[in-house]
């Protein structure tokens, strides 16, 4: 008995140890069998690419497309009256300046000049009765009061001070300056201490509103806006404020130059006493109004006299024709329209000839509401004109902040003007990119290799080629980024190699290993496998935001945390 089970015991000892020998032949296998293959495929097996850390300049962009449209386009009205014998030219061709664009009808050119001389003459007799009227050559006071301010002096004129001030001058009426402070403790009658430039003046409180106190003190000493502060009876501050005018009264005028000035800011007037002198009153603003208006009038006069005397009207600037008039007839000769008026066509206001100068063009770029205030004007761009496959240097001539909103989204429009060269048409599509933001002399990786866990970034810096698991996490602090790179700050040097996944690898691989790995592309690790054996970085920055281009329009855009 002892026998067979001393037998039954050693048989179980060698079916374990051959057991184990078989399953440490398979291991060897396997490893031996992984090596070869990995000899013999090279790079193809591992899912990891390398890269150094190098030093460049990157920049982030906005980028949007458009189409190119002419600018700067001319616009010649047909004088009021004047009918059009023949229109000589279409749009889409080209003029120079002084070339005849129409024939016109005289006998309505004569008309029309008759119309334009009698309305300067009715516009004469409105000048003479006009500069009959005159306005006040003195300003008094029209209530008793305090000077408080005083915006003129010798010599100015009268209208660009009410333009810059609204007033000539501002006068107390009631004798009080005012303030407003934020106090809770402070009731309606109570006394309190104002205090400006290092001199005390008596104040009370008026009125209490919302925790608000408005504080009256005298108006003989405290300029207006002066910084004043408020003590309560028993010495204890209750703050600051900028005094204003109780009670003003602003001193007008409408026409005029000073010739002197007869007050001075703190001084006392009655009602009725000269504050200032004006000469040049005559020049009212109605007399303004209908000179600007008699100008006009000689201006189209003028033009009249040279399309009569020429029988015809002419380009006023070299271009290409944008627009003519609408003429049904315009397509007769001009023998047979001058022979017949009736076949002439009357101008109307609308009827126009447009001509564009053909020396800049403008494309309208839509932005987001996350990049419209990296974009100022003045700011270069670079536009590719799609059709021509020809780059050109742009810059943004206007920014329209009246957003239109889409899906969520607020989107602006920047306008970016090129120079036109040849070969370039309105209607052309073009891309154009506009730098935000460049740094010179930055650490650069791919930005495929950089990492987050929703509160710090890392790269992985070592590989292990047995395993094909990367290693060697080092905590890193980003800058800009863009598309293709991005800015280390602090956490690698330069010639640093970092390691990351190969998504063309992978992709030509087809997940024959089976292996889910890491996610590629922005170093993301929602789905992803944690390599074992790594530590976790922490305590590490979150990138400021300064790299980040906003969303949209942006060509490039920052690391996000969290995706």
């Amino acid at each position: 008995m002892s026998r067979r089970k001393k037998l039954k015991k050693s048989t179980i000892i060698k079916i374990v140890i051959i057991t184990v020998a078989v399953i440490g032949l398979c291991i060897a296998g396997i490893i031996i069998l992984k090596r070869k293959v990995k000899e013999q495929f090279s790079d193809s097996t591992s899912d990891y690419t390398s890269a150094q850390a190098e030093v460049s300049s990157i920049s982030t962009s906005v980028s949007g497309s458009g189409t190119l449209e002419d600018c700067d386009i001319e616009e010649y009205d047909i004088p009021d009256g004047v009918e059009l014998s023949e229109v000589l030219v279409s749009s889409g061709d080209d003029v120079a300046e002084g070339d005849t664009v129409a024939t016109v009808n005289l006998s309505s050119v004569l008309s029309a000049m008759y119309d334009v001389q009698d309305r300067i003459d009715t516009l004469d007799d409105q000048l003479e009765a006009a500069s009959e009227e005159t306005a006040a050559t003195k300003i008094k006071a029209a209530v008793d009061g305090r000077i408080k301010a005083v915006y003129v002096q010798k010599g100015d004129d009268v209208i660009q001070a009410m333009t810059d001030n609204n007033a000539l001058m501002i006068i107390s009426m009631d004798g009080y300056m005012a303030l407003d402070i934020d106090s809770s403790s402070l009731a309606s009658g109570d006394s309190v201490t104002v205090t400006a430039d290092d001199t005390s003046y008596d104040g009370e409180v008026e009125s209490v509103s919302d925790g608000t106190a408005k504080i009256l003190v005298t108006d003989n000493g405290i300029d207006i806006d002066e910084e004043c502060t408020v003590t309560d009876e028993g010495g204890n501050s209750l703050g600051s404020a900028a005094a204003y005018v109780n009670s003003p009264l602003t001193v007008v005028a409408y026409a005029g130059t000073v010739s002197s000035v007869s007050v001075d800011e703190g001084d006392k007037v009655s009602e009725g006493d000269t504050l200032l002198k004006l000469t040049d009153t005559g020049y009212t603003a109605n007399l303004d109004s209908l000179l600007e208006e008699r100008s006009d009038l000689e201006d189209e006069l003028d033009d009249l006299i040279k399309i009569y005397r020429d029988g015809s009207i002419t380009a006023q600037m070299s271009g290409t024709v944008k627009a003519v008039p609408e003429d049904d007839d315009s397509s007769s000769s001009a023998s047979d329209s001058t022979s017949d008026s009736s076949t002439s066509t009357s101008s109307s206001s609308s009827d126009c000839f447009e001509i564009c100068p053909n020396e800049k063009m403008t494309i309208d770029v839509s932005v987001d509401d996350t990049d419209i205030l990296s974009l100022s004007e003045g700011q270069t761009a670079t536009v590719t004109i799609d059709s021509l496959d020809q780059t050109v240097d742009g810059t943004i001539t206007d920014i329209d902040k009246t957003g239109t909103t889409s899906d969520g989204v607020t989107y602006y429009t920047a306008e970016v003007t090129i120079d036109k060269a040849d070969g370039m048409l309105s209607g052309m599509s073009a891309s154009v990119v506009i730098s935000i933001q460049s740094v010179d002399d930055a650490i650069l990786i791919p930005v495929e290799a950089l990492n987050n866990t929703g509160s710090t970034y890392f790269v992985y810096t070592t590989l292990d080629e047995d395993t094909d698991t990367p290693g060697g996490m080092v905590e890193v602090t980003v800058g800009i980024t863009n598309s293709t790179y991005v800015q280390i700050t602090s956490g690698l040097s330069e010639g640093d190699t970092v390691y990351y996944e190969d998504t063309s690898a992978s992709a030509s691989a087809g997940g024959m290993n089976g292996m889910t790995g890491m996610q590629g592309g922005g170093g993301d690790l929602t789905g992803g496998q944690m390599p074992s054996g790594g530590q976790m970085p922490s305590g590490g920055q979150m990138p400021d935001g300064a790299g980040n281009s906003g969303s949209g329009n942006s060509q490039d855009k920052g690391p996000s945390s969290g995706n």
